[in-house]
């Protein structure tokens, strides 16, 4: 079975950019697609892998999967059935450095 058969999913990665309100100051951030109809695959993370990580990848509640791409060099978000997860961090599998697994982190 390949790697890629295992991909059942799609995703969207969304890239932040921030703009200033003129009137305010505030900064706004805004995410606009950067790739959309990424095939991966989502997995929910054990607890006894997350109490096992670093500090940084403890609040990883998942991790998804997907052919090595080029990733926003800003902060970005991805989208996987409508849900909003956050990027935590990232790990090249290996394989050549073909695939790749993001940490997410769920948000409402």
């Amino acid at each position: 079975m390949s790697f890629k058969t295992l991909l059942n999913k799609t995703c969207t990665l969304k890239s932040a950019t921030y703009q200033t309100a003129q009137n305010s100051g505030e900064q706004k951030i805004i995410f606009s697609d950067f790739a959309v109809n990424i095939p991966c695959r989502l997995r929910t993370r054990q607890v006894s892998e997350r109490r096992y990580s670093s500090p940084s990848y403890q609040k990883a509640t998942h991790a998804l999967y997907m052919v090595e791409r080029s990733l926003p060099q800003n902060d970005f978000c991805v989208v996987v059935d409508g849900k909003n997860y956050n990027v935590v961090g990232s790990l090249s599998l290996g394989g050549a450095g073909r695939y790749l697994c993001l940490y997410l982190e769920r948000t409402i």
